[in-house]
């Protein structure tokens, strides 16, 4: 563990778990997202908001971008919260290493607008790429935390509607069924982020009146023969950390060619905090080599 890991760990513990322990509902994520300081894409990059399908995303475009490719982004925020440039720190890396635009969808959030809005901004995002004339081999999508959710009922709604998969996959400590596995109890107290309760809040603001069961809610109930290529990172020590080990391995036993990394030491989506974490460029690091193997090569 580096002492940057070290010291953030800390950090996280005070400034998030402990107000979750005093609030524990997902809407609270939504006051801390709000509070995170907007970092800077680097001037090398072109940084400017776009329309994908009446979807507003951020593009962000290294130089000398192969823009016959992109990459899907899907922030996350508990289905409730976070701005694409939240996640500056992470996407702009990623562009920057795989090669070609990343674009950073800005979903409908709950619980203004529950589900499926989010499901339907996600997919209409994916068309619109495709209408652009990107060849589905050619587009990966991913996301994080809620977003690793969308990532994964993205490409299961691709698949219901006939359309084409796309190249790969990547997801960051998904959620991936509403109704959870062990590490949320096992992990509670060494989780540096979340309060058990703060979990169980979700559906009830995400899917009201819905089955959180519904393989587009759960994936872990879907039947997932089909989908690409798919790169699973989480830490050892966070709640859902069995939602990326069974997920993982439902998709394995179906045929899928999939990866997941299991990491010591670090919290819930590590990989944004670039910036400050040598742990984080890491696991990006692996995500680029992922990518360019499904996407680029």
């Amino acid at each position: 563990m580096s002492i940057q890991l070290f010291v953030a760990d800390k950090v996280v513990r005070l400034m998030m778990k402990r107000r979750f322990r005093r609030k524990p509902s997902v809407m609270e994520l939504r006051a801390i997202m709000d509070e995170m300081p907007i970092r800077p894409v680097p001037k090398r990059f072109k940084t400017q908001t776009v329309d994908l399908g009446g979807i507003p995303a951020e593009c962000i475009t290294p130089p000398h971008a192969d823009e016959t490719r992109a990459l899907l982004y899907i922030h996350g925020g508990g289905f409730v919260a976070g701005v694409p440039a939240n996640h500056r720190p992470l996407t702009w890396r990623l562009a920057e290493g795989v090669g070609v635009p990343v674009y950073v969808v800005e979903y409908r959030l709950a619980p203004e607008d529950p589900y499926p809005a989010a499901v339907d901004d996600c997919i209409a995002a994916y068309r619109a790429l495709l209408a652009k004339g990107l060849a589905a081999e050619h587009i990966a999508i991913g996301g994080d935390s809620a977003g690793g959710n969308l990532t994964l009922v993205t490409a299961l709604k691709a698949k219901a509607l006939g359309l084409p998969q796309p190249a790969a996959l990547v997801c960051l400590s998904p959620v991936t069924d509403h109704d959870g596995f062990a590490s949320r109890i096992d992990n509670a107290k060494k989780d540096a982020m979340f309060d058990v309760r703060m979990i169980s809040s979700v559906p009830a603001l995400y899917c009201p009146g819905a089955d959180p069961s519904d393989p587009f809610i759960s994936p872990y109930r879907a039947d997932v023969s089909g989908l690409p290529p798919t790169l699973f990172q989480c830490s050892r020590d966070e709640m859902l950390r069995d939602d990326s080990i069974m997920m993982a391995q439902r998709m394995k036993d179906a045929g899928v060619d999939t990866t997941i990394e299991i990491w010591p030491g670090v919290f819930h989506v590590w990989q944004v905090t670039a910036d400050m974490l040598p742990e984080a460029r890491k696991a990006i690091a692996n995500i680029v080599v992922f990518l360019k193997e499904k996407l680029v090569s």
